[in-house]
């Protein structure tokens, strides 16, 4: 479908603009609010974004009326600043979607809703030795996977309740150009800015803790589906394979043509240690992940390089 209204909540972020780009380039129209702590490093957003946030339920109403669809990605994401401050974690995450969601009753609008795999807490192999699949434990371990928990629960509950149409996307670590590299940014884009500056990376624990890690494009493919059809409950998007911190760094280097270089600092308070995701009812619905992580890490190396020439 195409000439449709959309409005996103968290606009301006990494996975919130690239989703916009694209539902531009289909025809839509984007309607977008951010409050804009972790923008997208790059990409402009349009005019139609404005400066708000979740926990203002009136603004909220203001901005849907007359849209299609809400996505909701807006959310305070990085584990190691909810750790720190889990009352705005729960704020943002809680009442935020809350907020949402409520927005979507009133105005009877379908909402696609980013969860995420830490709900999971770590992979019960045992259990699931396929993976991570939507019946697995919600096991978070964070006050951060506590918050996501709680918003994917309310997900449900809401669609329970008052048959509200909800999608529930609990995609597994994404990365790309323009994620943040700064202090809570993505492990990746710290990774590669500093092995292109020559410095140390810094390994939490001992680097032998796993992610499924997905190319944005997936990702953004994923959430497109969600909006061409609803979920019949909550669906994991990944990649099918995990590797390790250390890997991750091995190929990093490599990649940047330069030796593995690293510090190790303690590990992280309630850090998972292994997820990979079971992707089969992603792929029974239609989707399919095109990149690799190999791929997915040379093309971002490359695009990290190329703005450092442009920036030069």
């Amino acid at each position: 479908m195409t000439g449709r209204r959309i409005f996103i909540t968290g606009v301006a972020g990494f996975i919130g603009s690239a989703l916009e780009a694209r539902l531009l380039q289909l025809g839509d129209e984007v309607v977008g609010i951010d409050n804009y702590l972790s923008p997208h490093k790059t990409r402009q957003v349009t005019l139609n974004a404005r400066s708000g946030d979740v926990r203002q339920p009136e603004f909220l109403l203001t901005r849907a009326k007359g849209c299609d669809a809400i996505v909701h990605l807006a959310a305070a994401i990085n584990i190691d600043m909810v750790n720190v401050l889990p009352e705005v974690g729960w704020d943002i995450n809680v009442r935020g979607t809350m907020n949402v969601l409520e927005v979507s009753r009133r105005l009877d609008l379908p909402v696609v809703f980013a969860s995420s795999s830490e709900v999971y807490g770590t992979w019960q192999s045992g259990q699931y030795p396929d993976g991570i699949s939507e019946a697995h434990t919600l096991d978070g371990q964070s006050p951060y996977a506590a918050s996501k928990i709680a918003g994917d629960r309310m997900c449900h509950a809401w669609a329970k309740t008052y048959g509200l149409r909800v999608s529930a996307l609990r995609s597994f670590n994404t990365f790309g150009p323009g994620q943040s590299d700064d202090g809570y940014g993505g492990v990746i884009a710290k990774f590669v800015r500093c092995a292109l500056a020559g410095r140390p990376a810094t390994i939490f624990g001992d680097g032998t803790q796993k992610r499924d890690w997905m190319w944005i494009d997936d990702a953004v493919d994923a959430y497109l589906l969600a909006l061409d059809r609803p979920f019949p409950g909550p669906v994991n998007f990944g990649t099918g394979s995990s590797h390790s911190v250390n890997t991750l760094l091995e190929t990093v280097a490599g990649l940047v043509g330069i030796e593995k270089d690293c510090i190790h600092g303690s590990p992280r308070a309630g850090e998972v240690q292994e997820l990979l995701c079971d992707n089969r009812m992603a792929r029974s619905l239609g989707w399919t992940p095109k990149v690799g992580f190999e791929e997915g890490l040379r093309r971002y190396v490359h695009s990290a390089k190329a703005q450092e020439t442009d920036s030069a």
